[in-house]
């Protein structure tokens, strides 16, 4: 019967050294391959959140009337923005006082009303006379059934809401509902930037806490900033006290760090949009 030949000590070093530096080249190919998956999270997760701002304001933005007083005097700034912001758009369905009864969609026909959330006492609601928008201020919402007058003419289950004043609205007149909103970048607990919103609280007489829309944001980057900036209708920048009144565009513009783990310097993500606003005035 044969021997086995046992290994040389020699031999046994040279297969460790050998093992140890495929091990090495594995942990190394393993480390990298989780930092360039970081990275690409962290890139990802930049713009999405770039994104949801951008698309988030710009719906919004782009429903406001600056000439009849949508963005609010005085509350426009490079790092925030108050407005009223679009609850629901309708027609008015019957002549009430003091009332109004929301026109109802009916069934297969093309949407002539619509909603972002649902109406609130505190709300205003503004009707469209000659090209321009009067409010009042909503003091109760009912649901009833409607059964709207010419030129409107249709029954159906719809919303009434009370005003504070006894005006009388014609049938078929144009309104929106509004609810005083402020988007601010503000500093988080963990603090982080963010990009969040805050609604008018009326039986706090205040803004609630701000709800974060985007974020982590970086608030410079040499002469960029995450924030807003307005400009008139002959494309000149309104900078200091904007005069509200005069906004014709608003640009948003987010900025966000890369994490460069151990592949490299941090990167920015940034994203950029201009909104047009409806009807505003020139100088």
């Amino acid at each position: 019967m044969g021997h086995r030949r046992a290994f040389t000590l020699v031999e046994l070093i040279v297969a460790l050294l050998l093992a140890s530096l495929v091990l090495g080249i594995a942990t190394t190919t393993t480390l990298r391959q989780h930092r360039v998956h970081a990275r690409i999270q962290s890139a990802s997760s930049a713009d999405a959140q770039l994104r949801a701002a951008m698309l988030i304001l710009s719906g919004q933005l782009a429903m406001l009337d600056a000439g009849n007083g949508d963005l609010v005097a005085g509350e426009a700034s490079d790092t925030a923005l108050q407005f009223r912001a679009p609850v629901a758009v309708a027609l008015a369905c019957d002549l009430g006082v003091g009332s109004v009864t929301l026109r109802p969609d009916a069934p297969g026909d093309v949407a002539l009303s619509g909603r972002a959330s649902r109406i609130r006492t505190s709300d205003s609601l503004w009707w469209l006379v000659d090209s321009t928008w009067i409010g009042r201020r909503v003091t109760n919402v009912s649901t009833v059934i409607a059964a709207c007058a010419p030129p409107v003419s249709i029954s159906g289950r719809s919303t009434m809401v009370d005003l504070d004043a006894p005006d009388s609205i014609p049938p078929g007149t144009p309104v929106r509902i509004t609810r005083q909103t402020r988007y601010a970048i503000y500093r988080a607990s963990d603090g982080t930037r963010q990009l969040g919103f805050r609604e008018w609280n009326d039986p706090a007489s205040q803004f609630a806490a701000p709800q974060p829309v985007a974020g982590p944001l970086l608030l410079w980057n040499g002469g960029t900033h995450s924030g807003f900036r307005y400009f008139d209708a002959q494309g000149a920048e309104l900078a200091g006290a904007v005069d509200a009144s005069r906004v014709a565009r608003i640009r948003i513009t987010a900025l966000a760090v890369i994490s460069g783990n151990a592949l490299g310097p941090d990167s920015i993500r940034m994203d950029s949009t201009d909104i047009a606003l409806n009807h505003a005035t020139g100088p």
